[in-house]
C-alpha cells in the first residue's frame, strides 16, 4: 500500500483514519477490483494498532460496500468505479448556506448517541445473507423478522403480550395512528388530549371529524360521560406536559370502551425515557378485553430518519386490518426492517436504549436543575424524571408565540405550547435537552432565562 493509512500528527480516530484511506485509495484505483486486503491481524501488527481498530475501518469499508468479506477466504475490494473528486463551483457561485442549528429543540434525539457501526455491521449481515430481504416485502404488515422481535421486545419492555401475528409495520407512529383511526373511527367522533399532539388535530380538521377534547384534572384526564368511538391517549407520559396517567384512569378508559364498544389508541411515544426506575408498563399491558391498540415508534429511541413505527392489534381486530391493507406495510421503508430486526435479535438495540437513556438522564437533570434555579415569577415546571422535553408554564398573558420566535433568532429551538393546544390558551414553552451535552445547558437556559425575562419586562 503506497500511502501512509495512520498519521501520527492527524487526531482522527484511528480506524477513521485506516476506513478513510482504504476508500480513498480504492476510489482513485490505486486499491483494484478482487485485491485480497491483508488479514485484521497482520495489518494491525503491520500498524501498530489493535486487530479491533482495524476490524472496524474493515467493517465500515464492508457496510458501504468497497469491500467484500468472504468466508474462509479473506477481503477483498469490490467493483467499485474510480471516483473523482467533484468538479469546483463555477467562478462566482455562491456556496449552498449550512443548515441552521437550534439548540433546546423539544422531542429531537442526539445523532452522536446513534450506534453507528453496530447498525452497518447489521446492514452489511442481512445485505450478505438475506438481501432479497432488503428489496421486496410479501406480508402487507411487514417483515415477519422484525414483527417477531417487536413483540418480543413489547413484551420484555412495556409489559404487553402479543404475537408477531398482531404486529404492522408502519411508516413512522403518524401512520400508525392514522391507520388506527381511519378504520376505527366509525361516526367521526374521537376523544383527544388538549393539550396534545398537534398534527392529530390538523388530521381532525382534514377529515371533519368531531373533537372531544380530553382536559386534565388532578387525576390526569377522564373519559367523558358520552364516550367518543376512538380515545387517543398518551398514558405513559403524557404530550405536551409530561406525567403519568394513573392506573385508575387507564382502567377507567378501558372500562368505558368495553361497555361502549369503542377503543382506546396508546400512543407510547417516548415511554423508555424514565429516568427513575424502570419505565412504566403500558396501558396495553392491562388490557384484558382486547379494546386497546398500541402505537410504538422507532423515531425518538432510535432515529427518526429510518421512519419506522408499529401497531399492536388486540386479536379480534387483525382480520379487519389485514381486509384493510393491501400493500406491503403501508409505506414503511423496507430496506431498514430486516437490519432493524437483526439489530433487536442481536440485543444491540436493548443496549442502546439503556445507553441512551443514561445519557439523557445526565442531560434532563443538567436542564431540571437549572431551570429549578431560576426565579419564580419567571414561571414553572414539575419535574416528571421522564421524556425528552420539560414543559415550562409561563404567567397568564405572556405570549409564548413571539417567545419562541425571539428565541429562535438566538438559535435556540423551544416551542410554545399555545401551538399545543387546540384553544391556544395554555401559556408556556417546550423546552429540549437530548441534544446538548450537560455542561453545555446551563450557559443556553441561562440566555433563554435573560430572553424570558426580557420578554416580560417589555410587556409583551
Amino acid at each position: 500500500m503506497a500511502r501512509p493509512l495512520i498519521a501520527a500528527d492527524d487526531g482522527t480516530p484511528r480506524y477513521q483514519q485506516i476506513s478513510a484511506r482504504l476508500r480513498a485509495q480504492i476510489g482513485d484505483g490505486t486499491l483494484m477490483a478482487g485485491e485480497r486486503l491483508p488479514a485484521s491481524r497482520a495489518l494491525a501488527q503491520d500498524l501498530g494498532v489493535a486487530r479491533t481498530t482495524v476490524v472496524a475501518a474493515y467493517d465500515q469499508l464492508t457496510a458501504e460496500g468497497y469491500l467484500e468479506a468472504r468466508r474462509g477466504a479473506g477481503v477483498f475490494v469490490c467493483d467499485v468505479a474510480p471516483i473523482s473528486p467533484p468538479a469546483a463551483p463555477a467562478a462566482g457561485a455562491p456556496d449552498p448556506a449550512p443548515a441552521r442549528i437550534l439548540h433546546l429543540e423539544p422531542g429531537k434525539a442526539d445523532p452522536e448517541v446513534f450506534p453507528t457501526l453496530p447498525w452497518a455491521r447489521c446492514v452489511a449481515r442481512v445485505a450478505r445473507s438475506a438481501p432479497k430481504a432488503l428489496v421486496f416485502l410479501e406480508d402487507p404488515f411487514g417483515d415477519p423478522a422484525l414483527r417477531a422481535e417487536i413483540a418480543a421486545y413489547a413484551g420484555r419492555w412495556r409489559g404487553i403480550t402479543a404475537s408477531a401475528e398482531q404486529v404492522i409495520v408502519t411508516n413512522g407512529a403518524s401512520e400508525a395512528l392514522d391507520m388506527a383511526m381511519s378504520l376505527l373511527i366509525r361516526d367521526g367522533r374521537v376523544a383527544l388530549e388538549a393539550p396534545g399532539y398537534d398534527p392529530l388535530f390538523r388530521k381532525l380538521r382534514q377529515r371533519g371529524w368531531s373533537p372531544q377534547w380530553l382536559r386534565p384534572g388532578s387525576q390526569g384526564y377522564a373519559p367523558a360521560g358520552d364516550p367518543a368511538s376512538v380515545t387517543v391517549l398518551t398514558p405513559s407520559h403524557q404530550f405536551p406536559l409530561g406525567g403519568t396517567l394513573p392506573v385508575p384512569a387507564r382502567q377507567a378508559f378501558l372500562r368505558a370502551a368495553e361497555e361502549n364498544g369503542g377503543w382506546v389508541i396508546e400512543d407510547d411515544f417516548d415511554s423508555e425515557f424514565r429516568y427513575a426506575g424502570r419505565p412504566v408498563p403500558a396501558m396495553a399491558a392491562l388490557d384484558e378485553a382486547g379494546r386497546c391498540i398500541y402505537v410504538g415508534t422507532f423515531s425518538k429511541t432510535f432515529s427518526h430518519a429510518l421512519r419506522l413505527g408499529y401497531l399492536i392489534l388486540p386479536r379480534a381486530l387483525v382480520p379487519q386490518f389485514r381486509a384493510a391493507m393491501r400493500h406491503p406495510s403501508g409505506g414503511a421503508p423496507v430496506s431498514a426492517q430486516r437490519p432493524m430486526a437483526e439489530f433487536m435479535a442481536s440485543g444491540q438495540y436493548d443496549r442502546h436504549i439503556r445507553r441512551a437513556r443514561r445519557l439523557y438522564a445526565q442531560r434532563y437533570k443538567a436542564a431540571a436543575d437549572t431551570i429549578a434555579g431560576w426565579p419564580d415569577h419567571l414561571g414553572h415546571f414539575q419535574r416528571h424524571e421522564a421524556g425528552m422535553q420539560i414543559a415550562f408554564h409561563l404567567p397568564g398573558g405572556t405570549d409564548d408565540t413571539a417567545l419562541a420566535k425571539a428565541a429562535e433568532n438566538h438559535g435556540i429551538g423551544i416551542k410554545p405550547l399555545s401551538a399545543f393546544d387546540p384553544d391556544g390558551v395554555m401559556r408556556g414553552l417546550l423546552i429540549g435537552f437530548c441534544q446538548s451535552l450537560p455542561e453545555d445547558i446551563p450557559p443556553l437556559l441561562d440566555q433563554l432565562r435573560d430572553l424570558i425575562r426580557a420578554h416580560q419586562d417589555s410587556g409583551e
